[in-house]
């Protein structure tokens, strides 16, 4: 066997252990005042009388300067930082995509912006939704479950005011939805579906689907309370008015993508090559498109007392000449300049010049 301490050195040891925890020091007092004497045992004839040279111990106390953070088992993570960020991505691309086309539907500066991508649990998210809301279930096969998309009313009703010809007002008290606001709200939620699964195209194809959509959150159940979600927030604005909107994705629902979720293989599909057939394809499409084009003969003015007693038969004297050329607008901008004549039957108007702007030098 090997050798056994001393007495004197076990009570050099229990000195020491008193003297760093404020107990008893000194001799053999601190192993008396144990109430216990270890020579009792005889442990030096075990050794066969060899003694060991006292030794000391070290104790290492705790660093409290340190900012020690809890951590809360019942809540675990269970998306890394690096998938979180590339969700935030994705939805980035999302909200430029709507942005862009609210913009347009509306005619109003419409801006849309991810302000955070965290990780919480449903009944949290839940709990700030406002009573009532617009609250949109829908589902993106091929992943499992629903998800959840909240637009709070101070910037759906606006949106709505805007869709209908408004200016934007926003409704003083939050109420629920009328069915033909229900229709409406509708048209701008699919859109918005769309752009998510053209936004998910470089990780799964989606194929969206609207459930329902309801103005009580308590009604919204998608996920036990304790379930972990993504928490996508984003802030619209639309001309002067200022509002939220949020999308929470289930870990069930992301749970078969996770793997996919990776900064290295969001950016090597994103920067796959075009295809040579592509520029084909748009141009093809584009000389589809078709566009208004107006020949403005001339102008005048007249009184409104005048206007007002026109009638058939009567000559309204232009102030351009027979010989003139006349303005050809493309839309709304001016591209050519033409002569007015007639092709058969038809009333045409040939080009005599193109007009450049400097955009188009």
């Amino acid at each position: 066997m090997g050798d056994f301490l001393s007495q004197s050195a076990i009570d050099d040891l229990i000195n020491q252990l008193g003297d760093d925890t404020g107990g008893p020091s000194g001799g053999g007092g601190g192993g008396g005042d144990l109430g216990l004497d270890l020579g009792d045992f005889d442990l030096g004839d075990m050794g066969g009388g060899a003694s060991a040279p006292a030794q000391t111990s070290t104790i290492i106390r705790a660093d409290t300067a340190k900012n020690v953070q809890s951590y809360d088992f019942s809540r675990a993570s269970k998306f890394s930082k690096d998938q979180i960020r590339t969700i935030q991505m994705i939805h980035e691309t999302f909200a430029r995509l709507l942005s862009s086309t609210l913009s347009a539907k509306i005619r109003a500066l419409t801006r849309i912006k991810v302000v955070s991508v965290e990780e919480v649990t449903y009944e949290d998210f839940i709990n700030t939704v406002s009573n009532p809301s617009m609250i949109c279930i829908f589902g993106l096969p091929p992943m499992e479950g629903n998800a959840v998309m909240d637009i709070s009313p101070q910037i759906g009703f606006p949106l709505m005011d805007r869709l209908l010809g408004g200016s934007g007002e926003e409704e003083e008290e939050a109420r629920e939805l009328t069915d033909i606001e229900l229709n409406i709200m509708e048209s701008v939620i699919m859109d918005a579906l769309n752009f998510i699964k053209d936004a998910w195209s470089n990780v799964i194809t989606l194929s969206p689907k609207l459930e329902i959509i309801e103005s009580n959150p308590y009604f919204v159940q998608i996920t036990p309370p304790n379930e972990m979600i993504v928490l996508v927030n984003l802030e619209v604005e639309i001309g002067e008015k200022t509002g939220r909107m949020n999308i929470a994705l289930p870990y069930v629902m992301l749970e078969t993508v996770l793997p996919k979720l990776s900064i290295q293989q969001w950016f090597a599909t994103y920067r796959r090559a075009v295809s040579p057939e592509t520029p084909i394809k748009v141009a093809k499409r584009l000389l589809k498109t078709n566009v208004l084009v107006t020949a403005e003969l001339g102008e005048t003015q007249i009184t409104l007392k005048d206007f007002l007693s026109l009638d058939v038969g009567d000559v309204l004297q232009l102030q351009t000449k027979t010989d003139d050329d006349i303005d050809v607008y493309v839309g709304n901008k001016l591209k050519f300049r033409g002569r007015p004549g007639q092709v058969g039957k038809s009333i045409a108007v040939q080009t005599t010049a193109v007009v450049k702007d400097r955009e188009d030098i």
